[in-house]
């Protein structure tokens, strides 16, 4: 099981309207994220488990969520 750092992160993702598939015997990673914009949208992303650091797992996480372009955010709610 992930660290909770990582486990939020992934949160975040899903809330954020990414699809989440947890890869099963797959060596150090726990899960594939997949961007909300289908085809046209961001690689998937590797999730790892295990890493040296979770913090630093989470924040590249986080940083990926940040730069998305086609997250589901609050901006759209703003307006």
């Amino acid at each position: 099981m992930p660290a909770k750092e990582i486990l939020a992160a992934i949160r975040d993702l899903e809330a954020a309207g990414w699809r989440i598939v947890i890869a099963s015997g797959h060596a150090h990673t726990y899960a594939k994220a997949f961007c909300p914009g289908g085809q046209d949208g961001c690689a998937p992303l590797m999730i790892y488990g295990t890493p040296k650091v979770p913090e630093h797992e989470a924040k590249k996480i986080q940083r990926i969520l940040t730069r998305c372009p086609h997250t589901c955010s609050g901006s759209e709610e703003d307006k």
